[in-house]
């Protein structure tokens, strides 16, 4: 069951310590493949790589709806400037009430959906609107390598091939399991493979947003 928060600076501070004991996790994992493939298999490696990016992404899904709500609040971030809102929630639980009304879930899982929604709600957006739009493309992949292992349909089959695309440059003739594609190689920082990045990304983006 979510938590109900009241500082921006503890949502912020487990959430980045998780981000930390995933990559700790997951650095584990591959210096035990790298030792002795007898430890474990590569597509048991492929499949513990891809557990530990969804419980990245559902770890800032509720990262996201935490500072969200207390925006709502008028909670300050770390640079100390006035956030305006255009609610007045009587705690952080009626926040995500008064946002939710008739629907019957929030999304916090795409980026335009939570830009649209911080300008409905927040004055300016301030302060999740720019830290999203700047990093729009990115959380889209995010997004669709998420769904991919969450829903497995056609749907979200063709937006994992769009990551493929993105990261390729053309699709590949053998679609790689996510698992797979978290370990390639990053085409713009090779020193690191994709969930580093990935990893680098939420930890960047947490900051931005606080």
């Amino acid at each position: 069951m979510p938590k109900s928060r009241r500082k921006i600076s503890a949502v912020l501070n487990d959430f980045q310590a998780e981000i930390y004991r995933l990559e700790i996790f997951d650095a584990k994992n591959q210096r035990s493949f790298s030792k002795s493939s007898e430890a474990f298999t590569l597509h048991q490696l492929h499949f513990l790589t891809e557990s530990i990016f969804f419980r990245a992404f559902r770890a800032y899904e509720s990262f996201v709806r935490d500072i969200f709500l207390l925006y709502c609040l008028e909670k300050k971030p770390s640079s100390g400037r006035r956030v305006v809102s255009f609610i007045t929630p009587q705690s952080f639980q009626h926040a995500e009430e008064l946002i939710q009304s008739s629907m019957r879930y929030l999304d916090w899982t795409s980026p335009d959906t939570i830009i649209k929604r911080a300008e409905v709600f927040l004055k300016d957006g301030f302060p999740i609107k720019l830290p999203y739009s700047t990093h729009r493309n990115s959380l889209l992949d995010l997004k669709r390598i998420r769904n991919h292992l969450a829903h497995d349909s056609k749907e979200s089959f063709d937006g994992y091939n769009r990551v493929l695309i993105n990261h390729y440059g053309a699709l590949p003739l053998r679609i790689p399991l996510p698992g797979a594609f978290l370990l390639e190689t990053d085409t713009i920082d090779p020193t690191k493979y994709k969930l580093q990045v990935y990893f680098e990304l939420f930890r960047r983006l947490s900051d931005d947003l606080t």
